[in-house]
């Protein structure tokens, strides 16, 4: 406590605690954020556009520099540590400080980098580093380093995450970015780890010497950097260019340019988009039953069905919470049609067997090509004590399931049907040893140093080795060693390139992804964009990782085009194959709003132009008349010299001839038909 006053009268001041201090920091940054945030890094010089941007004039709500129109994170700006507090701060992650780190194929010492994984080992950091790649390696000051903190505000974006970072959302709107937030929070979000594959099992003691050890710990040197060579592009001489008059070749005809298209954008609708989220119910649901949460389970729609059936998601957490079940679970209570009857590959007897079981095709289907899913789903639930005998669904596959281990010809016979079907590849998920899935549901990892699986056991009878605690030095050069061989490790794949990952090698695991899942550090992109997944922040859904950008693109959540941000409202516009906000469709040079008026998209970036601007700073002029080709006119362009349809006609003199559909010559930027009209005027 803090005491203060004289000596006749002591006031106590309780000292604020630590969770208290961090909530009001977090409040001063937002406040920050809403004051400053187009402020930040304002002047700051363009990395796409060089000296042609002055520098960073960030529009008020675009989010892109007004000068040059690119985007803020693609400006070099030194001042804005704001974006990675939101992200990280926001989603709960480990924002990592700037460290050296020794990478032997970069340099003999220590370099400073921006970034490195959280709670990592130096070592496992060093190899981490070496295997992105010299060019990916996030050294301060370098072109890596600069990409790096742009693909994290590009991949995560800042005001996907708090309303206080948008363009005056309404009370309706930011309470469904809060609703967005904390679900993707709760559901997807997450930090990979990057761990060493490593095995240890159950051995003998030996010693080792000192130069063994020092081996052990020797660094991998990694990775031979390389310079690709610069091509020189050679550029085709053009010999229309020369002022030559005795070079007279003649061009083809130029195609008209029809009158722009002067359109109106559309009005759309879409209900709440935070209220129709169902993103992790079934991640959630297939590690009750022990299933795998990296496989996307919507491929096989009967299984999917299954898992979203509401009946069985409460007897399971009925059994998580020690409550009774009333009934057994019934997904439904309609019997499954028939519809195997005209397949020649199926025998009569066959036929009615399934007839009788009350399966269809979809059904065997999923029974024969997910097999371990099914013996792991109804495991759980006789573990469960989960009764299913009036469901019309789980009873019949499973009576099925049991058919077909007693009656190896109908096995063998269902087998060759199934494989003959033309979506049987689809609909299978991954190789059971990909899912950590085996004949008989799920088998444990015996890795124990990159934490997948379960820990080691300790030796019978001995202590616990690996804390080390009060033990003799000489005990500090022993290690456990295999004199009776023990079963290899099962090989861990790469979830991106499916290529295994070497034990000893390091790896990226994602918790929500499952502990068998892992990915090489040069494979841990996002599933969309192939991006690397900047600072390993990652979105999992549907068995898959995504940058926070994607993610939203998969959830189907439109994002305004000049805004960026997620638009929650249940009305919008849609021009140019993109979405915008009703109050954001406006001119892109001079902010008008354009909702129901009619509007030229912009040749570069596609954005909507009103009538005005498009005159006034876009339209060309024509080389004859010198009068601008409005949007409503025809014209002919040849390389940056234009024309009205109309005016394009030959130069020469008293001929006038149109030039339209014929060949032609231009020199000194006037068209000519023949040689002898070219010789009249030059």
């Amino acid at each position: 406590m803090n005491v203060r006053g004289n000596s006749e009268n002591c006031v106590e001041e309780p000292v604020a605690p630590e969770w208290l201090s961090k909530l009001e920091s977090r409040r001063e940054n937002l406040q920050r954020a809403t004051k400053l945030s187009h402020e930040v890094g304002a002047g700051a010089p363009c990395g796409e556009c060089g000296d042609k941007c002055p520098g960073l004039d960030l529009h008020f709500w675009r989010k892109v520099c007004r000068n040059c129109k690119c985007r803020k994170d693609q400006h070099k700006c030194v001042d804005d540590d704001l974006s990675s507090w939101a992200q990280f701060e926001i989603l709960g992650q480990i924002c990592s400080k700037p460290a050296f780190i020794k990478i032997k194929a970069l340099a003999s010492q220590p370099v400073q980098v921006d970034w490195v994984p959280p709670n990592t080992m130096p070592d496992v950091v060093s190899d981490y580093m070496e295997k992105l790649g010299a060019a990916k390696v996030p050294i301060a000051g370098s072109d890596a380093a600069q990409k790096r903190k742009q693909q994290l505000e590009f991949q995560v974006p800042p005001h996907d995450l708090n309303a206080a970072l948008c363009d005056n959302l309404t009370d309706a709107e930011a309470a469904q970015l809060q609703q967005y937030v904390v679900k993707i929070r709760e559901n997807c979000v997450g930090q990979g780890v990057v761990v060493r594959i490593g095995n240890m099992g159950i051995g003998f003691v030996e010693y080792i010497t000192p130069q063994q050890q020092h081996d052990q710990q020797h660094m991998l040197t990694g990775i031979d950097a390389y310079n690709m060579p610069m091509h020189m592009q050679q550029i085709p001489f053009n010999a229309a260019l020369i002022n030559d008059t005795n070079d007279l070749s003649f061009h083809s005809p130029l195609p008209v340019k029809n009158a722009a298209n002067v359109r109106f954008s559309a009005q759309m609708r879409q209900e709440t988009p935070a209220r129709k989220l169902k993103f992790g119910t079934l991640c959630n649901l297939a590690n009750n039953c022990g299933l795998p949460v990296n496989v996307d389970y919507e491929r096989d729609t009967v299984f999917a069905q299954i898992l979203h059936a509401e009946p069985l998601k409460q007897a399971l957490e009925n059994k998580s919470m020690g409550l009774p079940t009333s009934q057994g679970v019934i997904i439904s209570q309609a019997q499954m049609l028939p519809d195997f009857m005209n397949a020649s590959i199926l025998g009569p007897a066959t036929k009615q067997k399934l007839k009788d079981i009350g399966v269809n095709v979809k059904a065997v289907q999923s029974a024969l090509l997910n097999s371990p899913f099914y013996d792991a789903l109804y495991d759980t639930l006789k573990q469960n004590d989960i009764k299913f005998d009036e469901c019309r669904v789980l009873a019949p596959i499973q009576s099925l399931r049991e058919e077909l281990l007693v009656n190896k010809p109908v096995a063998e016979e269902l087998s060759a049907f199934v494989t003959q079907l033309p979506n049987s590849a689809a609909i299978m998920y991954t190789s059971p040893s990909e899912n950590g899935l085996g004949k008989c549901g799920l088998s444990g990892s015996s890795s124990n140093d990159s934490g997948f699986g379960s820990k080691a056991s300790t030796p019978v009878g001995g202590a616990d080795l690996l804390t080390g605690a009060g033990l003799p030095s000489a005990f500090q050069q022993m290690r456990l060693t295999n004199k009776e061989p023990l079963p290899p490790a099962p090989m861990v794949n790469c979830r991106d390139c499916a290529k295994p990952i070497p034990l000893g090698e390091v790896a990226v695991k994602a918790e929500r992804a499952g502990k068998e899942i892992a990915w090489h550090p040069e494979c841990f992109k996002c599933y969309t964009c192939r991006e690397l997944l900047a600072d390993l922040v990652y979105f999992f859904h549907g068995g898959q990782v995504y940058c926070g950008r994607d993610l939203a693109i998969n959830l189907k959540i439109p994002r305004c085009k000049a805004c960026d941000e997620l638009i929650f409202t249940k009305e919008y516009t849609a021009a140019e194959g993109a979405t915008f906000h009703i109050k954001h469709f406006c001119c892109y040079h001079c902010d008008t709003p354009l909702a129901g008026q009619q509007y030229i998209p912009d040749e570069k970036t596609n954005m909507p132009l009103c009538l005005k601007c498009y005159n006034e700073f876009f339209a060309a002029t024509c080389q004859r008349c010198n009068r601008q080709i409005e949007p409503t006119d025809q014209g002919v362009a040849w390389g940056d010299v234009h024309w009205h349809s109309v005016c394009f006609i030959c130069a020469g003199v008293d001929c006038g001839k149109s030039l339209i559909g014929g060949r032609f010559c231009v020199k000194q930027k006037m068209p000519f038909c023949s040689p002898t009209c070219v010789r009249s005027i030059i």
